[in-house]
């Protein structure tokens, strides 16, 4: 990747970072190195996507979040490549389906997050991605995190 925040290669794994979340979970071989590293926080006791080291488990995590029904991903800022770094802004909204572990949000209810991943490319694919968003209020409307 350049160091130009324009360039095509730097919209191209965007667009294709954004499509894996968005389902098409067939760019993974491409867009994933078979080993990676994931830098995230525990979502629950089940949910701990820094324990991912690999392509597999990160398919895996991000088809879970296939359970979510009309899910859509869109970039709201970005992408901004600089050496072999690439970070966008994301947003996403859909529908809880139900089964996820330890969740008690009835299925049918709304969902959205928004938050921004970096995602470190070697040879065009991903080999380390740091992501932060916010999770609170998400892990809240599932019933994954409660008050007091």
């Amino acid at each position: 990747m350049t160091t130009d925040p324009t360039s095509a290669e730097a919209h191209r794994v965007w667009e294709q970072w954004i499509a894996l979340w968005n389902g098409d979970l067939a760019l993974g071989k491409e867009l994933l190195a078979e080993r990676l590293t994931v830098h995230s926080p525990k979502l629950s006791d089940s949910i701990d996507p820094s324990l991912i080291g690999d392509r597999d488990g990160a398919l895996a995590l991000i088809g879970g979040v296939q359970g979510i029904a009309d899910l859509t991903y869109t970039t709201e800022v970005g992408p901004i490549a600089q050496g072999a770094y690439l970070t966008g802004g994301w947003r996403f909204a859909g529908t809880y389906r139900g089964g996820l572990p330890e969740a008690t949000a009835a299925p049918g209810t709304p969902v959205a997050n928004r938050g921004i991943d970096i995602l470190r490319i070697e040879q065009g694919q991903v080999v380390e991605w740091w992501s932060a968003a916010e999770n609170l209020q998400l892990l809240f409307t599932l019933g994954l995190l409660h008050a007091g």
